[in-house]
């Protein structure tokens, strides 16, 4: 597990802080009794870490909670060994009894290293139950959207025609089969994608292959590529997010923050990137095709290389895709005389 270095310094510095409190107080044990090593306290410490890590993130397995709890668990008796090693140097006590006083008996300690500890292991615990989230049952797409997508096979293309009756006008909107792209890449990817149904990864196309290759990162709620319209592509879901619902608002963000940009002289945005409290929503745009990820908060700089070697897969794919045709104008007029 790769943590950044902003992560490895907020886990030390929150360390040393619930280390250095404690010491300012010890030995005064502020009307607390010593208190005896039981597994009971252990098996009440550990339903307290089980309720902290599900009130973070709802959508954890049971096995990646206990995991986690666990993990909060060693991490405090870790706290509590160094904690009783500083005073036993500090006060020159005996190693071995400061020791089990930091781990199990001095309770002023030993209180505040439970409350604090998955606080301080949140970004590190958000590893571990991320990858552990139920697959929902896939919604069916609504009856718009479902209307607009034509069911085609696999060797043709999709095609939509409008005809005039009045302007004698014959519309065509083309999109050719998707080639396979024969790049290869890292075996075993963790899920699929949506868009088709479970086929090798070599054989997916270039769209299927960004929303999988980002989809890797275990903090990926969902990657979709839509067009301009709002129609999905491709999609890659984990959790309870569903890619439906996100393809539509690619443009309105966009186009948003074009209309601010706008107001300073600035060019219109080729990917917004925006934090919320939990969450991390980017959306970018290559050609009239629109790619959208949702991600938790404390990714690390991984996922931004993998959405830019994503990125770069969908300018390749549209590139041989539309090598005869502009990308941008997939539509093509023949006027019928009336």
């Amino acid at each position: 597990m790769e943590l950044s270095a902003a992560i490895k310094r907020r886990i030390l510095l929150l360390s040393m802080v619930t280390l250095v409190v404690p010491m300012v107080v010890f030995p005064s044990q502020l009307g607390l009794p010593l208190a005896r090593t039981s597994l009971l306290n252990v098996f009440w410490e550990l339903v307290y870490y089980g309720i902290v890590i599900y009130l973070f993130h709802r959508h954890v397995s049971l096995v990646h909670l206990f995991q986690a709890s666990g993990a909060c668990l060693v991490f405090r008796f870790a706290l509590g060994a160094i904690f009783g090693i500083l005073v036993a140097v500090i006060y020159n006590l005996d190693l071995k009894v400061s020791v089990t006083m930091g781990m199990s008996s001095y309770l002023p300690v030993i209180i505040l290293h439970v409350l604090a500890v998955p606080f301080i292991l949140k970004p590190v615990l958000a590893r571990i139950y991320s990858t552990g989230r139920e697959e929902p049952v896939p919604r069916r797409r609504r009856g718009r959207q479902a209307a607009a997508a034509p069911t085609t096979s696999p060797d043709q293309g999709l095609a939509s025609i409008a005809i005039s009756k009045d302007k004698g006008i014959v519309t065509q909107s083309v999109a050719d089969s998707v080639p396979h792209i024969t790049e290869k890449t890292q075996p075993g990817s963790p899920a699929e994608s949506e868009s088709a149904p479970a086929r090798p990864f070599g054989e997916a196309n270039g769209f299927e292959r960004a929303v999988r290759y980002i989809g890797e990162h275990g903090s990926v709620d969902v990657a979709c590529v839509a067009d301009h319209e709002g129609l999905l592509l491709a999609s890659f879901r984990r959790g309870q997010v569903v890619p439906e619902d996100w393809a539509p608002m690619a443009d309105l963000l966009l186009e948003n923050n074009a209309l601010v940009l706008e107001k300073s002289g600035l060019a219109r945005p080729q990917k917004v990137d925006l934090l919320l409290d939990d969450k991390r929503v980017i959306v970018a745009r290559e050609d009239s095709i629109r790619l959208i990820v949702v991600a938790e908060r404390q990714s690390d700089d991984l996922l931004n290389i993998r959405i830019n070697q994503a990125i770069e897969m969908i300018s390749k794919y549209i590139a041989e895709k539309y090598s005869d045709v502009d990308s941008g104008k997939v539509e093509i007029s023949h006027v019928r005389s009336t």
